[in-house]
């Protein structure tokens, strides 16, 4: 007997997912309370305005693009004996970050690495600090299964809290993770300072520091904290292929770290074994886009022009905002709930509602009709 499932009742059951899941990894008011029926109102719309998930409206460079049909033939095996297999694309992201393979942990995005870590250093009630509002992926993990997870605000300026956070390192922390930049402040670490930070701590715990949005800084390789895994210290570094790199949808990331612990990770978790490993297309669509730097200065360029067009327009409109080291911008509504139904009404996604920063909105950098598009419906605060 086959069981057919409708389009309408799908996506009905995507919504109500969707709202689960945000809820169980953000705490956002993003889905969770949109209603599924709202939901497939907007079912294959495309003037649905994506500012919600700091996708790049570029899309992947023109190297992924050519790759991509010459590798589907390569759709039917592992990502395994080939020129482009995940042994090819470790030994690449070694090689650029001055590593060995044995420091590189391959995952469907960075989601996958981060809870790996989570499940990790939350064994026996394991003890992690994390900084709030953040992208807190580890923290509600681990909170699941039985961690003991402790929040750390960021300072005044939006900025992560190294002295706040190191004071709050106990002889029973397992874990700190850091974000930098910041997702959804947008504000990065001064490098000195976190390298200092995660020198002092590496001794007493591992120190996480998701990189998910590093490139999107001016000379960004004097902000990685990654030189440091190769000085001894446990440090993590957590990177993803969906952000600058425009391939969100191909499900591909990576962490390093310390060799053994890299190992001991994907042992335990994968079984070393072929169907765990990302897929053959996105495999050679990573390794081609590490060979493409003119591409990630297109996108940095592109993505500042459009920062400054609306750090503009929220000026004109008396909007206090947090200027940002990545691609979204963080802003107060005064009433995020009342701001996001307007959106919606809209057919605008963005994000917004942290506990700690419930007023604040984050929208992603899109493109330049899509801004001045959320600019237009902003006009005169009709959610105040």
């Amino acid at each position: 007997m086959s069981i057919t499932i409708k389009r309408r009742e799908w996506l009905k059951m995507s919504a109500l997912a969707s709202g689960a899941s945000f809820g169980l990894l953000s705490g956002l008011d993003v889905f969770g309370k949109t209603t599924p029926d709202a939901l497939s109102a907007i079912e294959g719309d495309e003037n649905v305005r994506r500012l919600l998930f700091n996708e790049n409206p570029l899309g992947p460079s023109e190297k992924v693009k050519e790759i991509i049909p010459e590798m589907l033939h390569r759709a039917s095996r592992y990502a395994t004996f080939h020129r482009y297999d995940f042994m090819t694309l470790k030994e690449l992201i070694a090689e650029k970050e001055g590593l060995k393979p044995e420091n590189v942990l391959l995952g469907h995005g960075s989601f996958e690495p981060l809870i790996m870590i989570s499940s990790y250093f939350s064994e026996n009630g394991g003890e992690i600090i994390v900084p709030s509002p953040s992208f807190d992926v580890v923290g509600n993990f681990g909170r699941k299964i039985g961690a003991q997870v402790r929040q750390v605000e960021v300072d005044a300026q939006f900025k992560m809290d190294l002295p706040a956070m190191e004071a709050a390192v106990t002889s029973k922390t397992r874990l700190v993770t850091i974000c930098n930049p910041n997702n959804p402040t947008g504000t990065s670490c001064e490098p000195d300072s976190l390298r200092a930070f995660c020198s002092a701590l590496a001794d007493r715990a591992h120190v996480l520091v998701d990189e998910a949005y590093i490139h999107y800084l001016n000379a960004w390789r004097k902000h990685t904290m990654a030189p440091l895994i190769k000085e001894g210290k446990n440090v993590l570094i957590a990177r993803t292929f969906s952000k600058i790199y425009g391939m969100a949808g191909l499900r591909i990331g990576y962490m390093l770290g310390p060799s053994k612990l890299m190992q001991e990770l994907e042992a335990k978790y994968t079984l070393g074994f072929p169907g765990n490993m990302p897929n053959s297309l996105s495999v050679a669509a990573a390794i081609a886009s590490l060979e493409d730097d003119d591409f990630i200065d297109k996108s940095r360029a592109f993505n500042e022009q459009g920062k400054s067009a609306f750090y503009q327009s929220l000026d004109d409109l008396g909007i206090p905002y947090i200027k940002s080291d990545a691609n979204f911008v963080f802003y107060d509504v005064q009433k995020f709930k009342e701001y996001k139904s307007l959106m919606w009404k809209n057919k605008i996604l963005l994000a917004g509602g942290w506990p700690s920063k419930p007023s604040w909105a984050r929208a992603t950098i899109g493109s330049a009709e899509d801004m001045q598009y959320l600019s237009d419906q902003m006009q005169g605060k009709k959610w105040l």
